[in-house]
């Protein structure tokens, strides 16, 4: 058994995890719950987890792949935009995971872990039983109650397509996978509440929480002290998707203007869909304060924590919608990691966070409240800006690192594989 270069001795009693891994994400891809979890924690300690993946547009090579010494399956896309090219790249996706289901062998693993992709984890299940695999599921994020809600308020780009996907997946998702599968990892404790609503076991659900990576998420240096009138800088770090909701910033930020606050809203990331993007534009012209706020798009992550850490505070709204509540804010940790002082909305993890950490505050919905939260941060003083981002950093280093979830998964694999 070999290690990747730098990493930690394995204990060689230890059971490793002989696993194939089926994300939603397409290859490549930033996410560091692929990239870092997986690709240096898990495998670093000796385990042997390949995945099957989706090319992330037609110009990725297809095939295997080598990677941290194990191999990515990369199936074809159809990045081409139109509904008919959407439809065949999620048909090219079913396609290539059930053919990559015969890899699924006792000989190759000892489990299959399948996250967000329904239809397949409603046969791969299956699979994996006849075959003696243990079968493991992971939904990051509610997305069956997500295409009903979309659908509903008509924010999906095909509605009834959104109202059909939502329909079968909840299916699929509380009636077939989770009450066949030997364990369930969710994103909140909120998300385990809501999922053993539905009759599932309590004892096979756990938590998988957002998390952070010391190595790439470096806290910022110190900023100035500025006076009275320096310039202050809002940052948001995320999707701009209608779901969120995010004219609420918009909304603050004309507030924060009208009282003779300088202040600039940045939103460093993109939508997916360029409607959404436009709405957030078109909100800020009629509010006349577009060219206070700067929307980057896309960027590499090194790239988006740059920008992040160029703000005087951050703040992380979420719509206080079902959908939304049971969600893990990667934002709020990236934020605690880079030593940025926060506001962010009452919701039940971010809530907790910043009650445990106390580095930022947490306050109702609503652009006013967003407003005041960011008029009371710039009273005070630089060094008690700076003591919150230094809490909020010893925090996550103490509860959120991929080391620490990367312990909690290994227990739980250890303990399934050895029933």
């Amino acid at each position: 058994m070999s290690l990747l270069p730098g990493a930690p001795a394995t204990d060689m009693t230890k059971q490793i995890i002989r696993m194939l891994f089926m994300p939603r994400e397409p290859f490549p891809t930033d996410r560091v719950r692929i990239n870092v979890l997986f690709g240096r924690e898990l495998l670093a300690r000796g385990h042997e987890i390949d995945l099957v993946m989706q090319a992330a547009s037609d110009r990725v090579s297809t095939g295997a792949h080598t990677w941290h010494g194990r191999t990515i399956w990369v199936g074809p896309t159809d990045s081409a935009d139109g509904f008919l090219h959407r439809m065949r790249k999620h048909w090219l996706a079913l396609r290539h995971d059930l053919r990559s289901l015969k890899l699924a062998k006792r000989k190759n693993y000892d489990a299959v872990l399948v996250s967000d992709k329904f239809l397949l984890a409603s046969i791969a299940v299956l699979i994996a039983r006849i075959r003696g695999l243990k079968f493991v599921f992971w939904l990051t994020f509610p997305y069956p109650e997500a295409d009903l809600a979309d659908a509903q308020v008509r924010t999906a780009r095909y509605p009834w397509l959104a109202r059909i996907r939502g329909f079968v997946s909840r299916s699929l998702l509380y009636e077939w996978v989770l009450p066949r599968s030997d364990f369930v990892f969710v994103q909140s404790a909120r998300m385990k509440s809501d999922v053993c609503a539905h009759g599932i076991n309590p004892a096979i659900v756990l938590p998988i929480v957002s998390g952070f990576d010391p190595m790439t998420v470096v806290p910022r240096k110190s900023q100035s002290t500025g006076g009275p009138s320096a310039s202050v800088t809002v940052a948001y770090l995320g999707t701009l998707n209608a779901a969120r909701h995010l004219d609420v910033l918009v909304d603050m930020l004309a507030q924060l203007r009208e009282k003779g606050m300088p202040v600039k809203l940045l939103f460093v990331g993109d939508a997916e869909r360029p409607r959404d993007r436009l709405m957030l534009e078109r909100c800020a012209k009629e509010l006349g304060v577009a060219e206070h706020m700067e929307i980057t798009g896309f960027l590499p992550q090194s790239e988006a924590l740059a920008r992040v850490q160029e703000a005087d505070v951050c703040v992380s709204p979420f719509y206080p919608s079902p959908v939304l509540l049971s969600t893990s804010p990667t934002k709020l940790v990236e934020y605690l990691a880079l030593g940025c002082p926060v506001i962010a909305n009452d919701h039940p993890e971010q809530r907790l966070i910043l009650r445990e950490s106390r580095a930022g505050v947490c306050v109702p919905w609503g652009a006013r409240h967003f407003a005041r939260a960011v008029r009371w941060l710039m009273a005070c003083s630089h060094a008690e800006r700076a003591a919150m981002g230094s809490r909020g950093r010893a925090w996550v280093e103490s509860n959120r690192t991929y080391a620490h979830i990367a312990d909690e998964m290994e227990r739980v694999f250890t303990k399934i594989l050895g029933r």
